[in-house]
Parts: structure tokens; C-alpha cells; sequence
């Protein structure tokens, strides 16, 4: 039987404009599933692999205070980003019976997920990141484990963290740390491969330019670009449209383009069945096949 998985992600506040396409994307990875506690409201795309757990803000952080024990009270909920470490244990009742979880953001376009995160990868492996350097904060899977699910209580300064007004990268930074050669979790198997997700990272491109596609494709489940074919991406992380956070001091000649943040131009009801392209003009129609 292949692995099962489950993925978290909590949102409030107004779902992005995106979000029917966000949806669709989740709906052709019908073997893996998704909890979204959110206080936004329905959604008009229904997923049966996707499940929207309605919360307030306030219940939100009172949920994570109980399971958790930490007594921070943010102000904003993109703080709670620095809590993802800890959404296994707090969520652990929905994940129950999956062989996987993980957590993951709404700024993001799925491509086939089990076609990267096959059988073998995920028996042979318990922890898997898009990044090699460290857990990925906008997608990362974890083994359905005690120790896994409560590996945040290693971190004897979380709830210092979490009074701290801004995010401090909990949710990458200070998590990765467990699993070096020093840490405690340095016995987990690791699978930490670069996925090319992120348009403009300054890590650069699979090319060791820092030339990014600008035009990527969605069809059928399948996630591509222009420039690279045939090739398939797991997801695409469009993080500038959600926020200008984490936009570069001094901006790449191309990264205005992709701060947009309205940027749907397409009916999310002919997405599954037409396809959408993703770039600088925000979500639009494909192109005609002579152009892919």
C-alpha cells in the first residue's frame, strides 16, 4: 500500500485571490490530502482531498497554547509561521492514520506531488525538504511519528521565539538545526533535494544562472515552464504576491513583475479542464500548443 500523507496549512484573514487555483492544484494530487484551518470562510472550488477546518484567529491560538504549552499570544497570524514545526502535534487528531504530514503554504502551485515523492522516496526517508540546507517552510513532509510530531518541544526557546513580535524563521532556520550532525534528530533519514520551486531565490536557477522562467505552465496536473520542456516541478512558490517581506533589497530586473497582488486574469472554472499559465501578468490563460 503506498504511503498515505496529509498536509497542514493554516490561513486568516481573506483567502488570496488565488485560491480556486490553488484548490484545482490539490485536486489532481488526489492521493495526498490537505487540512486548512482558516477563519476566511467556503470556498467555491470543492476539493474531496482538501478539507477547510473553520477557526477564528483567537480559538486558533488558544488551540495551539493547549496542545502546546507555550504562552505567546501573537498579534498577527503570519506569526504563526514560526509555529509550523509544532502543527503536527497540534493537528495530530486530523493526521491520525496517515503514514506522512506535512505543512505547507497557500501562495503555491502544485505539480504532481507523488510523481517526486514516490513509494520508495518516502519508505526510505523521514524527513523531506525542497531545499538541501534546510526544512523547507513552504513545503515539508514529515514521517507520521511521536517524535517527529513533537520534535518542536527540542527547541527550548520556542516560546521565547513566539512572544517576539516578527517572525524569527523558526519554521526553517531554527527547526533545521535539530537535524545537523550535532542535534538530536541527526538520526532521521533525510531527503533534502532542491526542487527549483521559488521564482527569483537568490540560490539561483538549476542552470547556475539566475535565469528564471517566466512562464509556467499548468495542465492536467502536470506543472512546467518555458524554458525547460518537458521537465516537471513539484510546485511553484510565488511568495511575492502574498508579500513584499521578502522581495530583495535591491530588486532583480524581472521581480516587479511577479509582486502583483491581483493577479488572476483567468476563470478558475476552466482550469481543470483548459489548463492556466502562471507569470509576470499573474494567472491567465495557456498559450496556444504551438507556443509550449
Amino acid at each position: 500500500m503506498s504511503p498515505s500523507l496529509a498536509i497542514i496549512a493554516v490561513y486568516f484573514g481573506r483567502w488570496p485571490p488565488w485560491i480556486e487555483f490553488f484548490i484545482e492544484t490539490c485536486k489532481w494530487n488526489a492521493d495526498v490530502h490537505w487540512f486548512i484551518y482558516s477563519d476566511c470562510g467556503a470556498i467555491e472550488n470543492r476539493a474531496d482531498n482538501v478539507v477547510i477546518r473553520p477557526i477564528s484567529f483567537a480559538d486558533y491560538k488558544a488551540l495551539a497554547r493547549r496542545r502546546t504549552g507555550i504562552t505567546a499570544d501573537p498579534d498577527h497570524p503570519y506569526k504563526l509561521c514560526d509555529l509550523k514545526p509544532a502543527l503536527g502535534h497540534i493537528h495530530a487528531d486530523d493526521i491520525a492514520g496517515f503514514d506522512f504530514f506535512g505543512y505547507g503554504d497557500l501562495d503555491v502551485f502544485y505539480g504532481r506531488i507523488r510523481r517526486f515523492y514516490t513509494d520508495a522516496l518516502l519508505n526510505g526517508h523521514d524527513v523531506l525538504s525542497t531545499h538541501p540546507e534546510c526544512v523547507s517552510p513552504h513545503f515539508a513532509v514529515l514521517r507520521n511519528t511521536d517524535e517527529l510530531r513533537r520534535a518542536y518541544a527540542l527547541m527550548p526557546a520556542l516560546d521565547h521565539w513566539m512572544h517576539k513580535p516578527e517572525c524569527v524563521r523558526v519554521d526553517d532556520r531554527e527547526f533545521t538545526r535539530l537535524f545537523e550532525p550535532a542535534g538530536p534528530l541527526a538520526h532521521v533519514r533525510r531527503r533534502w533535494v532542491e526542487q527549483y520551486s521559488t521564482i527569483l531565490s537568490p540560490r539561483g536557477w538549476h542552470d547556475g544562472t539566475m535565469n528564471y522562467p517566466l512562464r509556467w505552465f499548468w495542465t492536467n496536473g502536470r506543472l512546467t515552464n518555458a524554458a525547460d520542456g518537458e521537465r516537471e516541478f513539484l510546485y511553484l512558490h510565488v511568495m511575492r504576491w502574498q508579500s513584499l517581506r521578502h522581495a530583495a533589497a535591491t530588486p532583480a530586473p524581472t521581480e516587479g513583475a511577479w509582486t502583483r497582488l491581483d493577479p488572476v486574469r483567468f476563470d478558475w472554472r476552466r482550469a481543470g479542464q483548459d489548463g492556466f499559465a502562471i507569470g509576470p501578468g499573474g494567472i491567465t490563460a495557456l498559450p496556444s500548443s504551438s507556443l509550449l
